[in-house]
């Protein structure tokens, strides 16, 4: 799918496609059903919010679920299901996996410095991004982790 023309060869935009499909408009649709074929677990079509979870957690029967667990059902009620039905179907799996944004690098700050700026001043000093390291290897802002090992003056 990635290969544009068809040749049997990736060029560099179509590597690019091919590693990052969800980045692609001609390519989502794609990203969206492998999405759902991954995590529906009854055959459906669907992602239910209880099949969703269990992508992200599975605890013992009964026990209950983590805080950061609770959040991500309550986002999925709030903000994932548009329709209310309590399923994902695939155009709400597209606007998840690839919402429509301007600005990415902007969201992917905003999301890091939330997540990782502890005193709350809108900064983020080295101490608070060592110790959320695991948010930023795996952040698109820091291309992976590759980022981390580069030598930045302006940090």
């Amino acid at each position: 799918a990635a290969d544009g023309d068809g040749d049997g060869r990736l060029l560099e935009p179509e590597l690019d496609a091919f590693l990052h499909p969800e980045d692609f408009q001609h390519l989502q649709d794609l990203v969206a059903k492998e999405t759902i074929e991954d995590l529906d677990r009854d055959g459906d079509g669907f992602i239910q919010v209880d099949e969703y979870i269990a992508d992200l957690f599975e605890g013992p029967p009964g026990s209950p679920e983590p805080p950061e667990i609770q959040r991500e059902r309550a986002q999925f009620l709030q903000s994932r299901d548009r329709d209310g039905d309590g399923r994902l179907g695939p155009s709400e799996v597209k606007l998840w996996l690839s919402p429509p944004s301007p600005d990415w690098a902007k969201v992917e700050a905003q999301h890091l410095i939330h997540h990782a700026d502890l005193d709350q001043d809108g900064a983020l000093s080295r101490e608070e991004i060592l110790g959320r390291w695991e948010l930023f290897v795996g952040s698109r802002a820091t291309d992976y982790g590759q980022d981390l090992h580069r030598h930045h003056d302006e940090l």
